[in-house]
């Protein structure tokens, strides 16, 4: 019989399904098909609505009169055994008496009580064997099936007797209510299972632990630089940073060098940075948590100054300020390291850096690389041209020795600088053979050389030659000037000569040195290339005293009238001031070609170029001028 609920087929006989325990009912017969019907009509019988009609299988003409216990399959569950249970698998039971109308109910057998085994000598039938209960099978989703609410017993069923092999199984199904069926696998009962499950947990602390600590050394790492004293200092002890400020070299949009400025901070503070004029202010953050950056170009940390080293170490100057008010300096581990670019300077005169000299003017000369930076004689700017040439002189004021320095400056560059020891000695001194004889012009320890007096000094010539006797074994080298030709010189008659290119009208001072082993002399001769006479004087303008003033180098002569009232110096140059109508002004011209004096009541007409200007004791300057002619009144 198939079940209307779970579809399973069942014994005819049963009334509660074995799979579901739902009740069974017999199927309706089924109607005689109509004449015009598809079946009539087709002889095909459409599938019905629901569950499907159970295959009419043949079913076997047995009953439990006939049935053995070779008849039983196999695979048939010792649950479902129709027979009872025994206490003596080899003992043979009596049939039962018959029970009443109600000893059956469906097919579920209500035990009756066992009757006392019959002695062997006084069977006089065969016994019959009992009908095993029928035990009613769940779903999967049922736990506990309840007992129905009646039960009736079945007739005894006559069975030749068959020796019960599995008696022992079935000892736990007499009754109903101990069919039940627990879903849950039970638990082990061993004490194994407890310990297991101790390790499992001691092992996830473990892990867990691990998880921590690893968590942790992150957490250092990344915000204290792996410091456990910066996180306590940081946490508890009032220190606003959690890990040193950073300064990392970028470049700016346009290339320039520039740094990334990093610092690390407690939210909320504002930190400030500073250098020079340039001020800036950033909450911590506003833009990052812990921390405000910066890109700073490299040209801010620069100063507006000349700088004497070849790099600059500079660390930003940045302090965090709290919520408060206070303030605290930022301290960088690292420091900025910036490259100086250089002046290169040249210094054509003088040639060496200790030497001795018997006239008070040093030519100074040479050249630098840049032309925007300025050149200093003992910290007096001297004037450079668009090449970067520099031409001067420093004046010695008396015997004795002088240290000069040259030094080329530039914003932001780096100091170019030489220093020179120079020994001024216009006397007699003890001469180095020790015969007491004096030499003038020489001193003591250095090379002894000088310039013939025959030659000329002033000239309108476009070269000018120069002689002059020399130390035996002595190197004359000569600077300031430019030569045509070589220095001709015998070390061992102790002669030299050279010429010198004097194309243009002007002074030309020409430093002159000898050299022996470590001993050094060097002297500076001037040589004038004066303009012609009359046509310089005819080409002359009246004194415009203003424009010489306000612009005391430019390329014209004048004529300059007035009374000598002062005398500055006399060798090898002259210079004095002249008292003119329109104001004074000093005046310098080559010693010898003429003279002038004080308060000798004559009036005084030079023919002067512009020269620049004079710096007098006070500090006050006045106009400089060159006079190429002199000429007197009276």
């Amino acid at each position: 019989m198939k079940c209307k609920v779970c579809g399973a087929n069942n014994e005819d006989y049963l009334e509660y399904c074995e799979n579901c325990a739902a009740p069974l009912t017999p199927d309706e017969p089924e109607p005689e098909p109509a004449e015009d019907s598809y079946v009539a009509s087709t002889g095909e019988t459409p599938p019905a609505w629901g569950f499907v009609r159970a295959p009419q299988w043949p079913k076997p003409e047995f009953d439990a009169n006939t049935v053995s216990e070779e008849d039983i399959p196999a695979s048939y569950s010792s649950r479902f055994n129709p027979r009872p249970a025994q206490q003596q698998a080899s003992a043979q039971q009596p049939a039962a008496p018959a029970p009443g109308e109600q000893g059956y109910s469906n097919n579920v057998r209500v035990h009756t009580p066992v009757q006392e085994p019959t002695p062997a000598f006084a069977a006089a039938e065969p016994e019959e064997e009992l009908v095993r209960p029928y035990t009613p099978t769940r779903s999967a989703n049922t736990t506990r099936v309840a007992k129905p609410s009646s039960v009736k017993k079945a007739a005894p069923l006559p069975k030749a007797p068959v020796e019960d092999t599995a008696a022992d199984d079935f000892d736990d199904f007499d009754d109903f209510d101990d069919l039940e069926y627990n879903v849950k696998p039970s638990r082990s009962k061993k004490r194994g299972g407890t310990h297991s499950r101790n390790m499992l947990f001691i092992a996830a602390v473990a892990v867990l632990v691990v998880l921590i600590a690893v968590f942790a050394i992150i957490y250092l790492n990344r915000n204290f630089n792996g410091s456990v004293g910066a996180f306590f200092a940081y946490t508890f002890g009032g220190n606003p940073f959690p890990k040193p400020a950073t300064i990392t070299s970028t470049q700016m949009d346009s290339g320039a060098p520039a740094y990334i400025v990093t610092v690390y901070c407690k939210n909320n503070y504002t930190a400030r940075f500073t250098s020079g004029e340039t001020v800036r202010e950033d909450i911590v953050g506003a833009h990052a948590k812990n921390c405000v950056a910066w890109r700073i170009p490299e040209e801010i940390f620069l100063p507006d100054a000349p700088i004497a080293e070849s790099e600059l170490h500079v660390k930003p100057a940045v302090v965090v300020i709290s919520p408060n008010g206070k303030e605290t300096p930022v301290e960088f581990e690292d420091e900025i390291v910036i490259q100086i670019p250089a002046i290169e300077m040249t210094v054509t005169s003088p040639t060496v850096s200790d030497f001795t000299t018997d006239t008070a003017v040093v030519p100074i000369t040479g050249t630098v690389s840049d032309n925007t930076a300025g050149v200093y004689v003992n910290e007096t700017q001297i004037p450079i041209d668009e090449s970067g040439n520099f031409s001067t002189t420093y004046t010695l004021p008396e015997d004795g020795s002088y240290t000069v320095t040259i030094e080329a400056r530039k914003n932001r560059y780096q100091t170019a600088s030489q220093t020179f020891n120079i020994t001024y000695g216009t006397g007699a001194t003890q001469d180095p053979n020790g015969d007491n004889t004096t030499t003038p012009g020489t001193v003591e320890g250095n090379v002894a050389f000088s310039v013939n007096d025959s030659v000329a000094r002033y000239a309108t010539t476009s070269t000018m030659t120069v002689s002059g006797t020399m130390e035996a074994g002595a190197v004359i080298s000569v600077s300031g000037v430019e030569l045509e030709g070589d220095i001709t010189q015998d070390a061992t008659a102790g002669t030299f000569s050279f010429t010198v290119k004097t194309a243009d009208v002007g002074l030309y001072p020409v430093v002159i040195t000898a050299t022996k082993d470590t001993a050094a002399k060097s002297s500076t001769l001037y040589l004038e290339h004066r303009p012609e006479k009359d046509s310089y004087m005819s080409g002359v303008h009246v004194l415009d005293y203003d424009r010489i003033k306000n612009y005391p180098e430019h390329d014209q002569g004048y004529k300059v009238t007035g009374r000598v009232v002062e005398i500055y110096q006399s060798s090898p140059f002259v210079t004095a001031r002249i008292q003119t109508s329109a104001g004074d002004i000093v005046f310098s011209y080559y010693s010898g070609v003429s003279e002038v004096a004080v308060g000798d009541g004559k009036t005084y007409n030079l023919y002067a170029d512009p020269a620049g200007t004079y710096t007098l004791a006070d500090g006050s300057t006045l106009p400089l001028m060159h006079a190429w002619y002199i000429l007197k009144d009276g």
